[in-house]
Formats: C-alpha cells, sequence, structure tokens
C-alpha cells in the first residue's frame, strides 16, 4: 500500500510540476514545496495535537474496560491513522527543512549554458547564498530581513525579466545610480559611480586563444579584466557590431546606460556569448535570487551531451 500511495504521489508531483511549468509561473518549485509543507504539516499537527491525545484516551478507556493491558497489535486497531495521513505526516519534517535551506539559505543551481564561461562551465553544479541578498519570502520574493544588496563584481543568480520562470546566471557590473558604457569594437566597460561620479575604466591583459572554447567557429580569445573584481573573461577574436541588437535608453546613445535605482546592469563572463543586460535592459532587485559561492561539482559535458566524466581541479573551488 505505501508503495503505490508513493507512486500515486511522485506521479501526482510531476502533473503538477509540468502544469505550473507550463503557465511560466516564477518560483515553480518553492510554490510546490511551500504547498506540500503546509499539506504536510497540516495532517502532522492534526495527528500529533487531536488525533494521538483522543486515541490515547481510547485505548485508555479500553484498558480500565477490559481490566488488563492491551497488545501492541489491539492498540493499532484503536482509531488507526490512515494511510495516506499517515504518508503525508511522516513527510513533514524532510519536507520543512529542505523548504527552510532552499528557500532562505542555500540552493543548489547546474550551469546549463557557457555564457559565463570561462569562470563557469556547462556541467558545473554551485552553491548560491539566497540570504546574501536579503531573507525573502519564497513566493513573491519580497525581502522579510534585509541582510545586503548585490555589488559590483558579484556572480548572481536572478529571475530573467523577459522570461522570470527561468534562472539566470551573470555578473553584476553596475547597481541602481551607475552608467555603464560597453565598446563593441574595444570589447572595454567603463562604470561612473552613480553616487562620486568616479569613472573606473576595466583594464585587461593581452588575449590568448584559448583552444577549450570554440564559439561560431572561432578559438576565443581569454583575458584577465581587472574592475571591481579581477576575472578571467573571453571575447571572440573578431568583435561583433552588437549596436543594432542593444537595449536602446532614451536620451543615451547605442551601447551607453544608466541604471535606475533599485536595478542592477548584468553581464556574461562570455562576453560574445551572452544573453545579457546590454540586449534585453535591468534587472530589479525583487529578481535577485543569490550570491554564487563555490563550485561543488563539475561534470565534464558539453550543452545537451552525456558527461564523459568529473573535473576534479573545479569541484569545491570558490567563485571569483
Amino acid at each position: 500500500m505505501g508503495n503505490f500511495i508513493s507512486i500515486i504521489f511522485i506521479a501526482l508531483l510531476f502533473g503538477a510540476w509540468k502544469l505550473l511549468d507550463s503557465l511560466q509561473l516564477p518560483n515553480t518549485i518553492s510554490i510546490i514545496l511551500v504547498s506540500l509543507v503546509v499539506i504536510c504539516g497540516s495532517f502532522w499537527a492534526f495527528y500529533k495535537f487531536s488525533a494521538e491525545p483522543r486515541r490515547r484516551k481510547a485505548i485508555a478507556r479500553e484498558q480500565k474496560r477490559l481490566g488488563r493491558e492491551l497488545s501492541e497489535e489491539e492498540c493499532k486497531e484503536i482509531q488507526p491513522r490512515s494511510a495516506i495521513g499517515e504518508f503525508f505526516a511522516s513527510l513533514f519534517g524532510v519536507l520543512f527543512v529542505v523548504t527552510v535551506l532552499r528557500s532562505f539559505l542555500f540552493e543548489p543551481f547546474q550551469i546549463p549554458s557557457g555564457s559565463m564561461e570561462p569562470t563557469l562551465r556547462v556541467g558545473d553544479f554551485i552553491l548560491v547564498e539566497k540570504y546574501a541578498y536579503g531573507i525573502k519570502d519564497p513566493i513573491f520574493q519580497s525581502t522579510l530581513i534585509p541582510t545586503g544588496k548585490p555589488k559590483r563584481g558579484d556572480v548572481a543568480v536572478f529571475k530573467a525579466p523577459t522570461h522570470p520562470h527561468i534562472d539566470y546566471i551573470k555578473r553584476v557590473i553596475a547597481v541602481g545610480g551607475d552608467k555603464v558604457k560597453y565598446d563593441f569594437a574595444t570589447q572595454q566597460i567603463e562604470v561612473t559611480d552613480g553616487r562620486s561620479g568616479k569613472v573606473e575604466v576595466f583594464q585587461y591583459s593581452e588575449g590568448k586563444p584559448n583552444p577549450t572554447y570554440f564559439y561560431h567557429g572561432d578559438m576565443q580569445i581569454e583575458r584577465t579584466e581587472k574592475g571591481d573584481v579581477t576575472h578571467q573573461i573571453l571575447n571572440n577574436p573578431q568583435p561583433f557590431n552588437y549596436a543594432p541588437y542593444f537595449y536602446q535608453q532614451d536620451g543615451l546613445p547605442a551601447g551607453e546606460w544608466r541604471v535606475p535605482e533599485g536595478h542592477y546592469f548584468m553581464m556574461g563572463d562570455n562576453r560574445d556569448n551572452s544573453e545579457d543586460s546590454r540586449f534585453w535592459g535591468f534587472v530589479p532587485e525583487r529578481n535577485m535570487v543569490g550570491k554564487a559561492t563555490f563550485v561543488w561539482l563539475s561534470l565534464d559535458k558539453k550543452p545537451n551531451e552525456f558527461p564523459k566524466g568529473l573535473r576534479f581541479e573545479r569541484m569545491f573551488t570558490k567563485i571569483q
């Protein structure tokens, strides 16, 4: 009976997930987890605080009536729990812990694309600090307890403004009030601080071809970028003219943006192979999920391919 209930439960869970996913709702997994915690918690509380005390009293009355102790089998026959109720109540503890950890502390993510190469590679599994940018409710993502805000240079997970049901991961280039300039010809970034007015022109090392990364039939050029954080980036050997596709902000030329307050400008480290703020605009603070901290597992694989092994050198490394 227990196995049958488990199979039905998994099938219903999968169906609910597919339905919510088809609606393109943000936080689908959180909605399912919170709903299950409420349902299972209700069964657990009912048995613990209502059904079980009444059952113990019924057993005591029966023992008094018979003038003897009841056997374990006889006790089970008195006001027994339903199989479904017992199943849901038994899940409450594990689901509650998982939901708290995932909603407020840490959440694992898998890197599905190469937009953050070479910092993060396809097949990397990372851990994200959910509390880094505030303790938020798991459904609507409203900040309950402020704990910090994204900083320039952070690698962050967020809900894509154009596809809020999809999690993206990029690097924070600028925060509210800053002005960003990206020169596609020189592939250089310039950020003007919105408060101090200080202009920071990012510095780059001499590029070297990296045979690990091929895009558009070309071996990508790896460089060290020195801005708010020093890290590696990739560029195509021949700059692309992205200007016609840039997100156009009123009053500013193509390739320049002023970040609204409460928003962030995000870019991938794989600069010529990343769909980011240059093309669809800014990320509101509500959409920020958490800060990517370290890689805990790395599978040696490419997009849509089976893993060929493990990248041991990347495991348990801090994300810069």
